[in-house]
C-alpha cells in the first residue's frame, strides 16, 4: 500500500464513507458534557447516539456504561419498545432489560435517527457533483468530442483521453489513425458551466451545515443578504440540534435521579457561539443599514 493516501474521485462508496466520518468528527464535538462517570467517555456516548440513534445507560458490576442493542419487547400505549436485548462481548454481558426499570434510554433525536441518514444524503450529492466537477475540469482539456469507426481507433482514443486526464499535452498520431478520428465541437453539447457546479456545490454543504445548526451562508443572488433574510435563515437552523439537546437533557436528569449522579450537558464548540454570532451579525447588518442611509 501507498504510504500517502491516494484519492480516487470514481471510488464513491469510499469517499462518501470518508466524508460522512469527517463530518462526524465535528459532530461528535456538539455537546459538552461534566460529570461523565469514567466508564462512558464522552465521544463514546456520543458516537453511540449519532451513529446508533440511541444509548442504554445501565449498571453493571456496580459502574454505569453505555450500551446499544435491539429494542423491543411488548410495544408501550404509544408503539414505543420496552426491552432492550444487550449482548457486549467485552465485558461479557448478555442480557434482556426492560427500558423503564433497569436503566435509561438516551435518544439521539425524538424520532431516534442519529445523524447518519442525514449527512448520508448530502455526502452522496456532493460526492456526485464533485465528479461531475473534476470531469468538467478534465473535459476543459478537449476542444472535441471523438467518434470512431472501428475497435484499434477506439482504444486509440481511450488512450489519448487517458492521457489528457493524466495531464499529458500532447501525442503524435500516424495518418492513418488521425484521419479515421472524426470530432464535435465539445461547446455545442455542453450547457453546464464549471461555475455552476461550484455553486451547487456551496449550496449544498451549506444546506447540510444549516441542518446542523451551523449557520452557513449559501446565497446564489450575488449580492449582500438583507437583514430579514438572515433571521429568517437563523430561525430556521436550530430545531434539530435543539431537539437533540433536549433529549440529551431530558435523560441525564433521569439518569440522576435514578443512579444519584450530577451529569449536565450542554451545547459546545461552535453550536455554543451561535448566540453571540448571531447578535454580532445584527450588529454588523444595522451597521451596514445605516451606512446605506
Amino acid at each position: 500500500m501507498s504510504k500517502f493516501y491516494r484519492y480516487d474521485f470514481r471510488n464513491k462508496a469510499e469517499n462518501v464513507d470518508n466524508f460522512i466520518r469527517y463530518m462526524l468528527a465535528r459532530t461528535l464535538q456538539m455537546f459538552e458534557y461534566n460529570g461523565l462517570p469514567e466508564t462512558i467517555p464522552q465521544k463514546e456516548l456520543e458516537r453511540l447516539l449519532q451513529v446508533q440513534g440511541y444509548a442504554f445507560i445501565t449498571e453493571y458490576e456496580g459502574k454505569l456504561y453505555a450500551f446499544t442493542g435491539g429494542l423491543g419487547g411488548q410495544q408501550g400505549v404509544y408503539g414505543e419498545p420496552t426491552e432492550i436485548v444487550i449482548a457486549n462481548p467485552a465485558l461479557k454481558f448478555n442480557k434482556t432489560l426492560n427500558i423503564e426499570r433497569d436503566g435509561v434510554l438516551i435518544n439521539n433525536d425524538d424520532m431516534r435517527q442519529g445523524l447518519i441518514p442525514l449527512i448520508s444524503k448530502y455526502a452522496t450529492i456532493l460526492n456526485e457533483n464533485e465528479i461531475t466537477m473534476i470531469l468538467s475540469t478534465i473535459n476543459k482539456r478537449v476542444n472535441n468530442l471523438i467518434s470512431v469507426s472501428d475497435d484499434n481507433t477506439a482504444e486509440s482514443a481511450k488512450q489519448y483521453l487517458k492521457g489528457l486526464e493524466e495531464g499529458n499535452i500532447g501525442y503524435i498520431m500516424e495518418s492513418r489513425l488521425y484521419e479515421s478520428l472524426k470530432a464535435k465541437s465539445n461547446s455545442e453539447t455542453n450547457s453546464t458551466r464549471l461555475i455552476d457546479l461550484i455553486e451547487l456545490q456551496q449550496y449544498i454543504k451549506a444546506s447540510l451545515y444549516n441542518e446542523l445548526g451551523l449557520n452557513s451562508n449559501f446565497n446564489m443572488k450575488r449580492e449582500r443578504l438583507i437583514k430579514p433574510e438572515v433571521e429568517m435563515n437563523t430561525s430556521s437552523i436550530y430545531p434539530l440540534v435543539d431537539n437533540m439537546l433536549h433529549c440529551r437533557q431530558e435523560a441525564v436528569e433521569k439518569i440522576n435521579d435514578m443512579y444519584g449522579t450530577s451529569i449536565t450537558v450542554e451545547f459546545s464548540s461552535s453550536w455554543a457561539e451561535r448566540e453571540e454570532v448571531l447578535d454580532n451579525s445584527d450588529e454588523e447588518l444595522e451597521d451596514l443599514e445605516n451606512d446605506e442611509t
